[in-house]
């Protein structure tokens, strides 16, 4: 049997192309395959090693808040309170993950986050050793407490308030109230009204961030999805210290199924809101897509918060805030606090209209997160926001009888991340690199298809030369006479041959 070469090399042209088309079209797939596998967490990869102690530090800028009419606006001598910024105060936190475990049933990490700060070189100690003035928070959480537990607890806490001689204010030098902490004998006398397993972390003394620094247990035990089972889970958080909600959420609203900020997972779209786990709230906010972005060659998409990434719409609490706040008293030990962004950036305008000093500016207070959507790496971060406390009546506890209801802003501050040139420029080799894939599949296609059309053209020109080689072959050895056809002799039917 005679192979056709023309057609083998058909065959094989086909061949080439559709394999070609199937690994174009499926080289997203393929690609994406690749990045879940080099992603996934398992207690001997590269990526659970840059995961435990990741080598870029966060950086921190905090700023406090100075009540500047403090004393005016409590006697009635102010309409309204008035704040001064102090800062920033520029740190660095090193962040490392322990205790880490592998729950192979559900394909989860459980584990603790240790935070160590260190001051940046261009934190100015003149700059530590300012005065600020501003609501006196651990006599303000006593008391809000007391009121929630009922009149008894109200009426012990109006008179230890009374003994240990505590102020609706207090001023502090802004080291104390960052890391140094100052003396504060009232705590122990609370842990002993409140008799609160959750107050037995508290120390004797009163700082922002002294308990965060070198704690591992501050941050609250994580139970985090691997991603082994369903890639577009990776790093969603799964519990947060063995729950699974906000206390005082409902339904699926609060549920604290968000990521933790470092690990997102592959093909990031940008009609998919940014579901965000914020230890600081003790629950989920979400940002939305703003832009595409281009850092160092790499185009990421960026998601900020918006107006109501901020908004308790799954609180049962029947007080009704205006937008642009979250009521966070559950997180802080029964501190009246309430999250916003800096200068209630887009939020309702009640708030800055009962107080002077905030200046909202989107470029300094706008939160966002700039992610590229194949790897779901995070090329830079900055997360800003705000804790308030009200200040309100509280009926039962003489120290709080007169005082004016009013949201006051404590401090603000904006915990970024920035992912270093050189670790860009790596991912922008790795994804260029990832191009060649489908460069190579449409040249294995082109390439196929021309060699189909290329067998196809030479098979008909080799037969047309076949055809004219035997025309000309009969020309030269048939009949003299040249051509010749049958026609039918109108008076015989039978065929007769008649030479042309």
């Amino acid at each position: 049997m005679r192979i056709d070469r023309f057609c083998c090399a058909a065959t094989v042209g086909a061949s080439l192309a559709v394999v070609g088309a199937i690994f174009a079209l499926f080289w997203g797939d393929i690609l994406d395959a690749i990045i879940v596998k080099e992603k996934l967490l398992t207690p001997t990869s590269r990526t659970f090693k840059l995961w435990r102690r990741p080598p870029v530090p966060i950086q921190w800028s905090i700023t406090l808040f100075n009540w500047t009419n403090a004393k005016a606006y409590l006697a009635n001598e102010a309409t309204r309170p008035s704040f001064t910024e102090i800062g920033p105060f520029l740190y660095s936190e090193n962040l490392e993950k322990v205790d880490a475990r592998f729950n192979t049933k559900n394909a989860t990490i459980s584990y603790r986050r240790r935070s160590y700060f260190t001051p940046d070189e261009l934190l100015d100690d003149n700059l530590l050793d300012q005065s600020v003035t501003n609501v006196n928070v651990v006599a303000l959480a006593a008391a809000n407490r007391g009121y929630s537990r009922g009149n008894a607890y109200e009426r012990t806490i109006s008179f230890a308030l009374y003994s240990f001689k505590q102020r609706v204010v207090v001023t502090k030098r802004a080291s104390e109230l960052l890391f140094d902490g100052y003396p504060e004998p009232f705590i122990k006398k609370a842990k002993e009204v409140f008799q609160s397993s959750s107050d037995g972390e508290l120390e004797d003394r009163f700082s922002w961030f002294r308990s965060i620094n070198g704690s591992k247990k501050f941050h609250g035990y994580f139970n985090m999805d691997s991603g082994k089972e369903d890639s577009s889970r990776y790093g969603l958080v799964h519990t947060w210290n063995y729950r699974d909600r906000v206390n005082s959420s409902r339904g699926e609203c609060g549920k604290y199924d968000g990521f933790t900020e470092e690990l997102f997972p592959t093909k990031i779209r940008k009609d998919h809101r940014l579901r965000l786990f914020l230890m600081e709230l003790c629950r989920v906010v979400s940002f939305g897509f703003e832009r595409e972005e281009v850092i160092h060659g790499v185009m990421g998409y960026r998601f900020v918060g918006e107006a109501r990434s901020v908004d308790d719409q799954c609180s049962d609490d029947k007080e009704h805030l205006p937008s642009g706040v979250i009521n966070i008293t559950e997180c802080k030990l029964g501190a009246p606090h309430y999250a916003s962004f800096p200068h209630f950036f887009l939020a309702d305008g009640y708030y800055r209209g009962g107080i002077d000093g905030m200046n909202k500016d989107e470029e300094r207070h706008q939160s966002f997160f700039t992610i590229e959507p194949k790897t779901g790496t995070v090329l830079k971060s900055s997360l800003r926001l705000q804790i308030n406390a009200l200040l309100q009546q509280y009926s039962g506890v003489a120290l709080y009888q007169d005082a004016p209801q009013s949201y006051l802003p404590i401090l603000w501050f904006a915990r970024s991340f920035h992912l270093p040139e050189e670790e860009v420029l790596k991912l922008k080799g790795l994804l260029d690199v990832s191009q060649l894939g489908y460069v190579g599949a449409f040249a294995v296609a082109g390439l196929g298809l021309l060699i189909v059309l290329l067998a196809i053209g030479l098979r008909c020109a080799v037969r047309s030369t076949q055809r004219k080689s035997m025309a000309g072959a009969a020309l030269a050895n048939g009949d003299a006479r040249g051509d010749y056809e049958f026609v039918q002799n109108e008076q015989n039917k039978d065929k007769d041959r008649i030479k042309l």
